[in-house]
């Protein structure tokens, strides 16, 4: 699974966007397990946002993979 943290100069690292991008059947396992984890805690500031990132990247895997 890769993920993709862009820094913009201007803004300080911490708030750049997360951007994970599934790649295979594996890597989709791997993201719905993490989102399972981070659903059964407490998040922080950096977990809530990989967790935004890991729904975007598991609704377009969804919609690229799922027969319709």
């Amino acid at each position: 699974m890769k993920t993709h943290v862009q820094h913009d100069p201007a803004d300080r690292a911490s708030d750049a966007p997360t951007r994970i991008q599934i790649e295979t059947p594996e890597d989709y396992a791997l993201a719905l397990g993490r989102i399972k984890a981070l659903n059964k805690s407490q998040r922080s500031q950096s977990e809530e946002a990989e967790l935004e990132a890991l729904n975007q990247a598991v609704r377009g895997w969804d919609r690229r993979h799922v027969a319709g």
